[in-house]
């Protein structure tokens, strides 16, 4: 349990970094963010594999949220991609290069929330 609270706090503090290499270090930003995706995807299974251990069917269950969740991070990565390049693009001609990135950073966490819900319901009907 306590190791759970870490990874948290230290996927945060990850996340952050990340933020902050953007305005100081661009060849530093990919690797963080990587990291922080994989910590973060750890942290998930570890807690579907801690919610489903003891029940039954429990192998059936913790693979099927697993490939569900899989599944929704290659879609949110994806459809988050294509919006946030397309919003980039018509904002940045139209109002300059910071309206654009925080429109890119908006319509990416818009599709990432509808796909987190629409994959929701499929997983609970």
């Amino acid at each position: 349990m306590m190791l759970r609270k870490y990874l948290l706090i230290l996927i945060l503090l990850l996340m952050v970094a990340t933020i902050i290499s953007l305005w100081l270090s661009l060849e530093n930003t990919s690797t963080l963010g990587m990291i922080t995706l994989f910590l973060s995807l750890a942290l998930s299974t570890y807690t579907i594999y801690t919610k489903h251990k003891e029940t039954e069917h429990a192998r059936a269950k913790i693979l099927k949220e697993a490939g569900v969740m899989v599944l929704t991070l290659v879609i949110v990565l994806f459809l988050g991609g294509i919006a946030s390049m397309l919003a980039n693009y018509q904002v940045g001609m139209r109002w300059g290069t910071v309206a654009g990135l925080v429109s890119a950073i908006g319509a990416s966490f818009v599709v990432g929330y509808l796909v987190r819900v629409g994959m929701g319901r499929v997983l609970h009907p």
